[in-house]
Parts: C-alpha cells; sequence; structure tokens
C-alpha cells in the first residue's frame, strides 16, 4: 500500500472511533460527508498533484475553486488553478506530493505535505538550475456541502524553496 493511502486509512481509522452522524456514516466509519472530502482530497493530490490529470481536478472541486497560496490569491477557478499547476509542472516534470498528516474537522481538511521535484525546465519565467527541492508546507481545505473543494490555503517557505533552487539571500544596498 503506498505511503499516502496506508496515512488515510490510518487516519480514517482514528476518526471513525471518535465520530458520530446520527446514522450517516459511510462503511469506513466516517461521516459520510468527511469520507467524500478525504477520498476528493487524496484524488486531488494522487490524480491532480502526481499524474497531472487535470480532468480528476473538475470532479473533486467546485467551478469557482479558489486557491491561495502564503495569503495571496493565485487562482479564481479551476482554468485558473490548472494553468497555476501547469507552472509547477513545467518547471518540476517530477514533481510528487505525499500527504504527511490530515485531520478532518466540520468541512474543512487540514494537512501537511511535501512536494519533492528536480527542477529541469523553466519555472515561473526563472531558467531551470537542475536542482532536486523537497519542500513542506500546510494547507487547509475547505469544502461545499457536496464534499467538493472550494477553497484552498496553503502555506509554504518561499525562501526555503529558491535557496534550494541555488538562489542568494543578499542584504540590502544602503547608502
Amino acid at each position: 500500500m503506498k505511503p499516502i493511502g496506508l496515512l488515510l486509512t490510518l487516519l480514517i481509522s482514528i476518526m471513525a472511533s471518535s465520530c458520530k452522524d446520527n446514522g450517516q456514516l459511510h462503511s469506513d466509519g466516517l461521516p459520510k460527508l468527511e469520507h467524500l472530502m478525504a477520498t476528493n482530497y487524496n484524488n486531488f493530490i494522487e490524480a491532480s498533484w502526481n499524474k497531472k490529470n487535470m480532468d480528476t481536478l473538475q470532479s473533486v472541486s467546485a467551478e469557482n475553486y479558489i486557491h491561495n497560496q502564503n495569503g495571496i490569491r493565485v487562482a479564481d477557478n479551476q482554468n485558473e488553478m490548472k494553468a497555476f499547476m501547469n507552472i509547477y509542472f513545467m518547471g518540476f516534470p517530477d514533481a510528487y506530493m505525499t500527504v504527511d498528516a490530515t485531520v478532518i474537522k466540520g468541512q474543512q481538511l487540514f494537512t501537511h505535505w511535501t512536494l519533492t521535484g528536480t527542477n529541469t525546465g523553466i519555472f515561473s519565467e526563472t531558467p531551470a538550475t537542475g536542482k532536486k527541492i523537497k519542500l513542506s508546507g500546510h494547507a487547509t481545505v475547505s469544502f461545499n456541502n457536496k464534499g467538493k473543494i472550494i477553497q484552498e490555503d496553503v502555506y509554504y517557505n518561499e525562501l526555503e524553496l529558491l535557496q534550494q533552487l541555488g538562489y542568494t539571500l543578499n542584504p540590502p544596498v544602503l547608502k
């Protein structure tokens, strides 16, 4: 079993022992909406990010899906999110994301993730460096009452990413 599948199975088992939803439980013990949220998020990571299958994005998210990265809105709908993801796919063709931990509370999913890859293509208008990256971050993912992703707020250390690509931080020039 893949690490992400094992992790999700473990989390589902833990949450099942503490969740009650007036008989609205999925066969795995999770409330039906939480099960759908976990399934859709897992499909988003595995199919959309890791297999670069953009068709999956349409099935797991709402049309007006919003993506914020480090507090900046970068996508207001599915098409803009596809374009945003393609920036990463071009820069890191071997990009692979793993989900290290997930917690579901209400209609939100909180996750810690790790992204690895090699910068062999143009990334956001910068030339390839050939450097490998390993980047960790957190996301808060909100869902509608049909279990579709409506908003994702992602946070990670952008300076760490740039340093792994070989960029340096120079002190300001003071006159």
